[in-house]
């Protein structure tokens, strides 16, 4: 590693003995909106709130671990009006720091958002998008900051657009390397995906989040094999974790004595494919009378959803809204048979670690990011992404044999324990951390399973 060298040291002792007195190296943390007002309040997540308590996003996680175990962790947000400039997050233990973006940036913003006829010029919105990504950081008082006290790190979320290549930018010319983790996007989405072409091989470490995304890099951005890890998203295995069936269908009002399929996620039907499931379901419910389906999540389609849910499958759907909490979740995945997941497109569903964390199956589709835990016949079911007759297949299974599944609740905890519980992930990035000069390279891997 050509950049300044970064170790990870145990946290230190009271007495400050040995090795672990040492200083842990600081880490700043980028997530992937270009401005605070792209995203978060779409979820109504205020700016005080994203600064001390709400975690609702695997980069929580992974900023969790980053804290927990590897060093200090500092995570800059850009706004347009920042209502705060820090904070110390009660979940993370990351300190949050908000920062202005660019006047060039916030005048882009409001030209294209907030004049009445804006919605004229949305047609341009990539190209919007694409020259917005580069202009955040364009502030005096944010690279100010940064000049006085410099991380030994940057840490990313993604690199689909500028924001990256102007974070590899300032990694250079603050002499200190740039960790980037893959968080879903296709490289026919990336904005400025030419210039990805020249800047992506001059990362210092990419994480991806499945096999395919490292054939993408390898192949298509001809990054070298040692400069790629996958490390999926950690999930609480002591929050999500099997439990009394029985119990967890009270806690929900629900009734033991049925058997209940799930889908948990945005209720985007031409992505999730809700629609198929319920049609799916349709097919084999008069033969299943002790079945019901959940559906938790809200999204653009849900109106659209319970309609064709009545009409398919009339008091056989439940749909349950948004649920928030992880203990919630977890309930939902000890109640059901599996988790339904046929999606088109995926990066690496939270939602799958999470249900398999809890002992709960996955029906899925058969994509990169799914197949890296589902297993066809250990830890869930695999089907081609868009066929209707496999799901309806796929589902019979799931309901004909019993004890197939429950060998594969047992499995499916297994699994997750191994790739995905916080001890195994932060061993993973620890050695992504640890880039000594004698580091051997060891190409792309995976935790021991």
């Amino acid at each position: 590693m050509s950049r300044r060298q970064v170790r990870v040291e145990t946290p230190s002792d009271p007495a400050g003995r040995g090795p672990s007195a040492s200083r842990r190296p600081s880490i700043a943390f980028f997530g992937y909106p270009d401005v605070f007002e792209d995203f978060y309040p779409h979820y109504d997540v205020d700016q005080k709130s994203f600064a001390t308590e709400w975690a609702g996003t695997a980069n929580h996680a992974f900023a969790t671990i980053l804290q927990e175990e590897i060093g200090d962790v500092t995570w800059f947000e850009f706004a347009r009006r920042p209502e705060l400039h820090e904070a110390r997050h009660k979940v993370t233990g990351c300190r949050v720091k908000f920062f202005r973006s660019s006047l060039l940036h916030r005048w882009l913003w409001g030209l294209f958002y907030l004049p009445k006829p804006a919605w004229r010029w949305r047609r341009f919105y990539r190209q919007y998008a694409t020259v917005a990504s580069y202009l955040p950081f364009f502030s005096f008082r944010f690279l100010a900051e940064l000049s006085r006290n410099p991380p030994d790190v940057i840490f990313a979320q993604d690199y689909c657009s500028g924001r990256f290549d102007m974070l590899l930018l300032l990694a250079r010319w603050l002499d200190v390397p740039l960790i980037a983790r893959h968080a879903g996007s296709q490289p026919d989405r990336y904005l400025g995906g030419s210039i990805r072409r020249r800047t992506l091989p001059e990362v210092d470490r990419l994480l991806a989040s499945n096999q395919g995304e490292v054939r993408v890099l390898a192949e298509g951005f001809q990054i070298p094999s040692e400069k790629l890890e996958i490390v999926l998203t950690p999930v609480d295995t002591g929050v999500f974790r099997p439990m009394d069936r029985r119990e967890a269908c009270l806690a929900r009002e629900l009734d033991p004595a049925r058997r209940y399929l799930l889908f948990v996620g945005r209720l985007d039907d031409p992505i999730k494919r809700i629609s198929n499931i319920i049609e799916s379901f349709g097919a084999v419910l008069e033969g299943h009378p002790d079945v019901d389906l959940l559906i938790a999540g809200t999204g653009p389609d849900e109106k659209g959803l319970k309609k064709f849910a009545e009409e398919r499958a009339p008091t056989r759907v439940h749909f349950l809204g948004w649920v928030a909490g992880e203990r919630e979740k977890a309930i939902l995945y000890n109640v059901a048979e599996c988790l339904l997941l046929p999606s088109l497109r995926e990066g690496f569903p939270a939602v799958v670690a999470e249900a398999m964390a809890c002992g709960c199956p996955v029906l899925g589709s058969r994509l990169d990011g799914i197949a890296e835990l589902v297993r066809p016949g250990l830890t869930g079911w695999l089907v081609e992404p868009g066929d209707d007759e496999e799901l309806t297949a796929a589902i019979l299974d799931v309901l004909g044999d019993g004890e197939a599944a429950r060998l594969m609740r047992e499995q499916a905890r297994n699994v997750a324990k191994q790739r995905v519980s916080p001890g195994a992930v932060a061993r993973q990035l620890e050695s992504c951390f640890l880039l000594r000069g004698d580091e051997a390279a060891a190409g792309p891997s995976s935790a021991p399973e």
